[in-house]
């Protein structure tokens, strides 16, 4: 299945390090999904490979053979993208439609598309032109620190992960180590997490900004983020603003005006704010985040929506199916109709402890009953119970996973004064039937 980002695209980690696409989550070892690797083996990063280098990554390379010679089937570093087109019936309209689909619409189609592409590279997969789209994450800097994130991608997470985990390295690929300065008793952030500061960083950015159609930003926060500014000004002085589509995965918690006059010189601007559930569940999982302040910014970006004439355009307010909101999902999919926003849905396979797969059959029928019941109000709910059907099974369900999503749940209750089980008591009550069995 031919995918822009695997042809023109950059993805670039927190930490520098380069990966074939944003969404990839096999787990399969022998893919090494997290790092891209030169014809040395030696793993990328954008301040030691050059562009050109980097575009034709071991991975690159592979999956674009593979694009040629099966132009029908999925690659497995392309898993995600599959599960999602399987799941919406291959529908290019679909709200949910796969990350696959929605860059298709890069407007690079001179230089390669998916009609044409089985004759743009050499025999080793080489490919010989800049990158057209860019995926790029500016650090770990947050301002909130979700049930489902890590240190990777929230500096406010050090402190959790070292107590639970015992230790004050993370990363699923280079890892990365973090210590405290002994009189101020504050985490030293890692140079790792901060090579855009490196001068080698601004003139590669400056090499490719004239190719760019497309700009993916997401973070940590990435309206919290100084080298974020500096990105669109660059782009903006160099008159190159004006032909590239930005994308937003935020938080939505620094919407301001200031950041909405440098959106205005962009070809157009889309955001997704990042939501999970409304409420006391909202600032349970997005700890830090305040969902007085989140419903005030939502309308903020539909206000510059309509001032812009959609060329500044609210996409979409994100959640993510996982444990913790397995029975939110249809209060926020109606909240999101009674102001008019699109609502989009994510799967999240990892961490285990909080993906849903990880629950057992007889949860997952539950569930399959209760969205069964709440078709009329859910848009999603077909497309989440084709997911649950098509995770039953000893090979998807985790108990031990299970067990560890309850010890880690009480563990941050017992740090931020929270109460899972209170806030999310039909979860608890699942649990307690139909997995505590299981789990010993």
């Amino acid at each position: 299945m031919f995918c822009k980002t695997v042809w023109s695209g950059l993805h670039i980690l927190p930490d520098g390090y380069i990966r074939l696409c944003s969404i990839g989550q096999n787990t399969n070892k022998s893919l090494d999904l997290q790092r891209a690797r030169d014809k040395d083996g030696n793993v990328m990063h954008i301040l030691t490979h050059s562009i050109q280098e980097i575009m034709n990554s071991d991975k690159h390379k592979e999956v674009r053979l593979f694009n040629v010679t099966n132009p029908d089937k999925w690659s497995p570093h392309c898993d995600c993208c599959e599960n999602r087109e399987v799941i919406t019936k291959y529908n290019r309209n679909h709200k949910n439609k796969s990350r696959r689909v929605y860059l298709l619409d890069i407007a690079d189609d001179n230089i390669v598309s998916e009609f044409d592409y089985n004759s743009k590279i050499d025999e080793q997969g080489n490919i010989n032109w800049m990158p057209s789209s860019l995926d790029i994450r500016f650090g770990n800097l947050c301002n909130q620190k979700c049930v489902m994130c890590s240190p990777t991608y929230s500096n406010l997470w050090y402190e959790e992960h070292f107590d639970y985990f015992k230790t004050n390295s993370f990363g699923s690929g280079t890892k990365i180590t973090v210590s405290k300065d002994i009189t101020s008793g504050k985490w030293i952030e890692p140079p790792e997490l901060s090579w855009f500061e490196d001068p080698r960083w601004w003139p590669k950015f400056e090499e490719i900004m004239p190719h760019l159609k497309h700009i993916y930003i997401t973070g940590g926060e990435p309206m919290v983020t100084p080298a974020h500014d500096i990105m669109l000004d660059k782009l903006i002085e160099s008159g190159y603003s004006k032909n590239i589509w930005l994308e937003y995965d935020t938080n939505a918690s620094a919407i301001n005006d200031k950041i909405a006059k440098r959106w205005s010189h962009f070809q157009k601007v889309h955001i997704r704010a990042s939501m999970d559930a409304i409420g006391n569940q909202y600032e349970l999982i997005r700890f830090g985040g305040k969902w007085e302040k989140f419903q005030t910014n939502i309308k903020k970006l539909k206000q510059y929506q309509i001032e812009s004439n959609n060329q500044i355009r609210l996409l979409s307010v994100s959640t993510c199916f996982q444990i913790p909101t397995v029975y939110s999902i249809v209060e926020s999919e109606e909240w999101c109709k009674s102001i008019g926003v699109d609502f989009h849905l994510r799967f999240l396979e990892g961490p285990e402890r909080l993906s849903a797969s990880s629950l057992s059959d007889q949860s997952k029928l539950d569930l399959i009953e209760y969205y069964t019941l709440n078709k009329d109000k859910s848009e999603k709910a077909d497309i989440i119970m084709i997911y649950l059907k098509n995770h039953m099974g000893s090979k998807f369900h985790k108990p031990n996973s299970v067990k560890e999503f309850l010890k880690f749940m009480d563990y941050l209750d017992s740090t931020r004064n929270t109460d899972w089980k209170l806030v999310f008591p039909k979860i608890a009550e699942m649990i307690e039937k139909n997995e505590v069995s299981t789990i010993g």
